[in-house]
């Protein structure tokens, strides 16, 4: 696996990203297999978003967090203030909202990269 720096962040940057869209409670043994793999194999930077899911991703990905002890390990990349159908959601009040929501439901204090997020 190559890796790379981004200021800011005190651990190598696998450059290789696993998305985590799949990831899901209802299909967690699965998912799980899928995170420990690309761990396995060197990857250690996982991509989420606040709207995957309605939030049932990132309180599974937390879980796997937690349940395998790997928090300092990975970089945890976040995605916040997708628009909705009635509005754009780039504000101070929605990122914020946003961020909190996401540390929740990770159960982390910290996420190592913050997005905003744009299709």
């Amino acid at each position: 696996m190559q890796y790379g720096t981004v200021p800011g962040i005190d651990k190598p940057i696998s450059r290789l990203v696993q998305g985590t869209l799949m990831v899901n409670s209802k299909e967690m043994d699965t998912g799980f297999a899928l995170l420990d793999d690309v761990l396995a194999l060197g990857g250690n930077t996982f991509d989420t978003a606040h709207v995957y899911g309605a939030g049932d991703n990132e309180r599974t990905f937390g879980r796997w967090i937690r349940e395998r002890g790997v928090r300092e390990q990975i970089v945890l990349i976040g995605k916040g203030a997708h628009s909705s159908a009635d509005r754009q959601r780039v504000t101070p009040f929605d990122i914020t909202a946003d961020l909190h929501d996401s540390l929740a439901r990770f159960g982390t204090e910290y996420i190592d990269l913050y997005l905003l997020h744009r299709d």
